[in-house]
């Protein structure tokens, strides 16, 4: 709509949300206005339009689905893809001797002008004339469409130029054609064709396989005069476009073209096959009802459901606006008496909503805090436009509303693209001074209020709990192995107890000792709180400072490109002159064998003017050597906080580290172990889910043992995992070793042409092989503890549960048989 001199364009998500209920069609993930992709359709070339595009690259996908389990099933029939129906003509030969005779043709080295072919047009030909006057023009253009239709049709084809479609022979003169230029310009075409290939099914290179051929033709004297050109396309295993889609994405202050790679990914997204969990689970969002970039959303039957997160963060009465979070509330109102009764003011004509509080909100949609901002509140009330109230003190602060206004933009995209709502939205910044008499606002502001339609800025009744919903699924996501290789998100929710912990005001909880039970997601929140130190604080990557023992877990982090990441040696060794945060992890396996750690790192953190962060996740129940760890005595851990609900491991799973722990817990085998305060945790330990796993033990000997990880990894495979969900881990580097050689020759039996990787390469798609120590920190959908028994007594019960807690659905603990004679 125009407003004065401005033209408004209000954008509402693509969703395909009940689209097959309402038209009786399937209305594709995204939208586009061109797919790219030909396909033959009797003697046609046909444009696929989106919709044929997304029932085409489903087929496909099925197809080469089938085709790699055949592969790993030598029993399993290779399914056929009819992605066309074949057509047939009256009085014309059947569809395989016309392929038949154009094969015969295409090794054919003349050809006599005038001559008639003895096959027609079909889907597998096509016939074109040179009867133009720019033949490489005309070739530049239509060839690319014809070769992806050809490719992407069941048995390809040939493309001849230079006969007539009365199957008559007319070729190109010789002085109208440069031969050399015309062979150029085919291979050019097909070079800048784009194909695009269905990773999760086959992980090598593929190539679109063509050949081209230039036939002399000659006149009835016998005398040259030109040639006919003919292009032999195989079919392809997956998609060819002749050109990148037309659909187009923002992607923060740009709009880009997607690629076509990209494209078929949102195109074919598809929630994953639970059909074997549908009794534990509980679909709360669906890829068919959310925006394009979402990812669906599981939970937990009877636990913490999605329902139930979002009553306790947002719990909405009636004929009340409810401000949350209460602690926080209440410390704002101390802090600043005048700021409740200005938020009455402006609340006082709404009856019913939520008033969410953030010290800063910025922060929560990973954006840089805004030093002279109070705090923010979120309104989301009925018959209200969502509202972003940023609160200031100094009425000469500069740069406040533009700070509100890419946080209220930012919060409207989380909404929709993490949250899933698919209703028109937008969040409106309204800046809020504590002198009364200064809160008129900034340039812009004023004009906002009136610029949305009222279908756009008026939130009612039935939308209050869907946009709750979709704040709680933004607030409470995060990124981990398990949920990146399943492609949903039921373990991607953080429990209220980490949500809290992530919430705290970083300015006052400088240092922090945060004891995690196995399994409870304490480098997930050691993640996540790097993030919130980076916006804080406003920090490079090279001010904060992630503290591991293992390698492999420094360069997970490290990856991310969101901090330094080291290991306890190389802390030890170097200097930091730019670190002024420090997060440690893994805390309970540290040593002081190359120096006095902790003292080092809260040195660099209380160094500076302001000090910086220093907070320590450990978890002694993992403990996997008996040497002094450099840790103060528990009793100095303070201030302490503890996650004590396990979400990582699988139901079965959570019954061996529960017992595992009970045993720990009573054995009291370490010196300077808080026994007494790890009994009081593992009776908070709670399960957060009912899925079922699978967790064995088994006594072998280490040929049996070698056999049965090949064999179990087969049957994995068959199932459809992949060989990046499953690690095999060791008790030591030396039975590693032993054991490689080993287990590589039993997978061979079973033609399974592995090659192990250490856990240094988690990112990768290969089995990891390595010691369980070196895995600590990390986790994949099937373990294989091999003879987890280590060679310190001390140590025997805390090394089985190490080897058990990186197992999120499946895991095989494998002892060695004693020989007899021992």
């Amino acid at each position: 709509m125009q407003q004065n001199s401005d033209f408004l364009i209000f954008v509402k998500s693509w969703s395909s949300e009940n689209s097959l209920a309402l038209s009786g069609l399937t209305k594709p993930r995204i939208c586009c206005l061109n797919s790219g992709l030909y396909l033959r359709s009797g003697t046609s070339v046909v444009s696929m339009k989106p919709g044929d595009a997304l029932e085409f690259l489903k087929g496909k996908q099925a197809h080469v689905t089938r085709e790699l389990k055949a592969e790993r099933g030598p029993s399993a029939k290779k399914s056929q893809l009819h992605d066309v129906q074949r057509t047939k003509k009256a009085g014309v030969q059947e569809e395989r001797d016309i392929s038949n005779a154009s094969a015969q043709f295409f090794e054919r080295d003349r050809l006599e002008h005038g001559e008639t072919l003895n096959f027609t047009e079909s889907t597998d030909v096509e016939f074109k004339n040179f009867a133009t006057d720019n033949i490489l023009k005309y070739i530049r253009d239509m060839l690319p469409n014809y070769i992806s239709a050809f490719a992407n049709t069941q048995e390809g084809g040939y493309l001849i130029i230079g006969v007539h479609d009365n199957r008559t022979v007319v070729g190109c003169r010789s002085k109208d054609v440069n031969i050399e230029e015309l062979r150029k310009e085919i291979d050019h075409a097909i070079e800048k064709l784009t194909l695009c290939t269905f990773h999760i099914a086959r992980e090598r290179e593929h190539n679109l396989n063509y050949k081209h051929k230039i036939i002399n033709v000659y006149d009835r004297c016998g005398d040259h005069y030109g040639y006919v050109c003919a292009v032999r396309i195989e079919p392809f295993c997956c998609a060819v476009f002749s050109e990148t889609p037309d659909s187009w994405i923002v992607k923060g202050n740009r709009i880009e073209r997607l690629t076509a790679n990209e494209w078929t990914t949102l195109m074919t997204a598809a929630d994953p096959e639970l059909s074997n969990l549908a009794a534990a689970f509980k679909k709360e969002l669906s890829l068919s009802d959310g925006p394009p970039l979402v990812k669906p959303v599981y939970s937990h039957q009877g636990l913490d459901s999605l329902d139930d997160l979002q009553k306790y963060l947002f719990p909405v009465q009636a004929n009340r606006i409810k401000y949350t979070p209460e602690n926080l509330s209440k410390e704002l109102a101390s802090e600043h008496p005048e700021l409740m009764n200005l938020m009455e003011e402006h609340l006082q004509l709404l009856s019913q909503g939520i008033l969410i509080f953030s010290r800063s909100w910025a922060v929560q949609v990973d954006l840089q805090e805004n030093q002279d901002v109070v705090c923010d509140a979120l309104l989301i009330a009925v018959d209200s436009p969502p509202i972003l109230y940023t609160v200031f003190e100094s009425p000469n602060a500069a740069g406040i509303f533009e700070d509100a206004r890419c946080t209220a933009r930012r919060l409207k995209e989380k909404l929709v693209n993490i949250g899933g709502y698919t209703q028109k939205v937008c969040v409106m910044p309204k800046l809020l001074c504590l002198h009364s008499d200064s809160d008129k606002g900034q340039d812009g502001e004023v004009s906002m209020q009136d610029m949305y339609p009222t279908n756009y800025s008026r939130v009612h009744g039935d939308n209050l709990h869907r946009l709750l919903r979709s704040l709680a699924i933004f607030l409470l996501s995060f990124s981990s192995f398990l949920s990146d290789q399943l492609g949903c998100e039921f373990f991607n929710l953080l429990t209220i107890k980490q949500y809290k912990l992530l919430s705290k005001n970083l300015h006052k909880a400088k240092k922090l000792f945060v004891y995690g039970l196995p399994g409870t997601g304490k480098t997930i929140v050691a993640l996540k709180i790097i993030g919130k130190i980076r916006n804080v604080f406003k920090c490079k990557p090279d001010e904060i400072l992630y503290v591991c023992e293992n390698q492999p877990l420094r360069d997970f982090v490290g990856g991310k490109g969101i901090c330094q990441s080291v290991t306890r040696v190389t802390f030890l060794k170097k200097n930091f002159e730019n670190v002024k945060h420090i997060i440690i992890d893994e805390a309970q396996n540290f040593r002081t064998e190359d120096g006095p750690w902790y003292k080092k790192a809260e040195f660099i953190t209380q160094s500076h003017n302001e000090p910086g962060i220093f907070w320590i996740f450990l978890d002694y129940l993992q403990t996997s050597h008996p040497f002094v760890s450099g840790l103060p005595p528990a009793r100095l851990h303070d201030p302490v906080e503890s996650l004590t609900k396990v979400v990582r491991n699988a139901k079965g799973i959570y019954d061996i580290i529960k017992s595992q722990m009970k045993i720990i817990v009573g054995g009291k085998k370490l010196r300077d172990v808080p026994y007494q305060r790890l009994e009081k945790l593992l009776g908070r330990a709670t399960c957060g889910h009912h899925l079922p796993g699978y967790a064995m033990k088994k006594e072998l000997n280490k040929n049996e043992i070698a056999n049965y990880v090949a064999r179990q990894c087969l049957v994995y495979l068959k199932k459809g995992y992949s060989e990046k969900e499953i690690a095999i881990l060791c008790s030591t580097d030396k039975d590693k070793t032993e054991f490689e050689p080993i287990i590589t020759r039993e997978m061979r039996k079973f033609k399974l042409n592995t090659f192990f990787r250490a856990a240094d390469e988690i990112q990768g798609k290969h089995i990891i092989l390595d010691s369980i120590r070196r895995f600590s920190g990390l986790e994949r959908s099937i373990v294989f503890g091999v003879n987890p028994v280590p060679t310190q007594e001390e140590i025997s019960d805390n090394l089985l549960l190490c080897v058990a807690s990186r197992a999120n659905l499946h895991l095989h603990l494998l002892f060695e048989k004693i020989p007899s004679d021992h």
